[in-house]
């Protein structure tokens, strides 16, 4: 009877799904592809490693050369895919940077919730066919684990952190828009003052509210 709890124990165990660490080492908006494999990345969340604005070279996998019809292809691709979304960054620990000064990441695209998406940009670009896999002995990664099922993300702090600063810069774009609004409706409900030359003594224009005449005058 032991074993047999025992082997449903294994059994359950082995279906359920692997539990990753969270790759967010750093998370930024992609503001350029240079070709498919290789990206210009804005830091929103950085760490010691990282630059302001940063190259990174997708790890394990590689893009055919943009002076080619299908190096020209992936790079399209990984453009319509990438192009300023936001993304984490699981960035290698085996090495610092490569001979460009890139740093070398496993990155993810991120759902509503700001949640890592399942499988990796570096598995779809060799899925789609726009990159192959190569993988590097050198690296932490290990490319097979892209095609497993998908794993159980923990919840992390970066992405608590990311979603805190995206209801604060949309809560300051209400607030300008609601700002302007308002000056417009008190311009509009004052009448209009055209102000003639920089000077703080200087002639306008006066537009009475009531009547719509228009009267020249002078600033103090």
């Amino acid at each position: 009877m032991r074993k047999l709890a025992i082997l449903v124990m294994l059994s359950v165990l082995y279906f359920l799904p692997p539990v990753f660490a969270l790759p967010d080492e750093a998370v930024g908006r992609v503001v350029s592809v240079v070709s498919g494999d290789s990206l210009g990345i804005e830091m929103l969340i950085g760490d010691a490693r990282t630059k302001d604005i940063d190259s990174i070279k997708l790890a394990d996998i590689e893009a055919p050369s943009t002076v080619t019809a299908e190096g020209k292809a992936s790079q399209k691709y990984a453009l319509s895919l990438l192009k300023n979304k936001m993304v984490y960054l699981d960035i290698d620990n085996n090495t610092t940077r490569n001979v460009w000064s890139q740093l070398i990441c496993v990155i993810y695209l991120l759902d509503s919730d700001y949640r890592p998406v399942w499988p990796p940009v570096n598995r779809i670009l060799v899925e789609e066919g726009y990159a192959k896999q190569n993988d590097d002995p050198n690296n932490e990664f290990d490319p097979s684990a892209w095609w497993k099922p998908p794993p159980v993300f923990p919840p992390g702090e970066k992405s608590a952190q990311l979603k805190a600063m995206q209801e604060e810069a949309q809560q300051a774009k209400e607030k300008a828009l609601a700002e302007q609004s308002s000056n417009s409706s008190l311009i509009g409900n004052s009448g209009s003052r055209l102000v003639i030359g920089g000077s703080k003594k200087g002639g306008v224009l006066e537009k009475d509210s009531t009547t719509g005449r228009i009267s020249i005058g002078y600033r103090k």
